[in-house]
């Protein structure tokens, strides 16, 4: 293979990272219009990826503490910590300790939580009907080698 290609590859490579760091980072803004319940309209208007990603991670799981939720979403203990203080102050989840166990903590939701978890799986869904949207303009052979790509590049990492 020569040499221009890799040198094309890792530039879409580092303009992908570039763009999907940036929009990690970006808050996502919940529009007043998209709120179907009137427990919602009172929710804080936007949330970090993190965020809504420990949400749903609550949602769905059980026994959820800060070290749960740091090996299940690949982040810091630290940033879980970050995050679960604006989700406890805006009154998105609850702490729990359960009987005989003083030192640890777990997670549920509030109404208003579960809410929120409702809606990012609904934010998913759509980010999954752009992707495959996306697919759609390449050929199964195509997607395969992706596929492939990206499989070996997360065993690189």
């Amino acid at each position: 293979m020569n040499n221009s290609i890799h040198d094309e590859l890792f530039q879409a490579i580092q303009q992908f990272a570039f763009k999907r760091d940036k929009r990690v980072l970006q808050k996502v803004q919940i529009p007043s219009s998209d709120m179907s319940s009137e427990h919602l309209g009172h929710l804080k208007k936007d949330w970090t990826l993190t965020q809504l990603h420990i949400v749903s991670c609550i949602h769905t799981s059980q026994n959820v503490n800060n070290s749960f939720l740091a090996s299940r979403l690949h982040i810091s203990k630290a940033a879980v910590s970050k995050a679960v203080q604006a989700l406890l102050k805006h009154n998105i989840v609850t702490v729990k300790k359960k009987p005989g166990n003083k030192k640890e903590t777990f997670y549920t939701l509030t109404e208003s939580g579960r809410g929120l978890a409702a809606f990012h799986d609904q934010l998913h869904e759509k980010a999954k009907e752009q992707y495959k949207r996306l697919f759609n303009e390449f050929s199964i052979d195509d997607l395969k080698t992706v596929t492939a790509f990206f499989n070996l590049w997360v065993k690189h990492m």
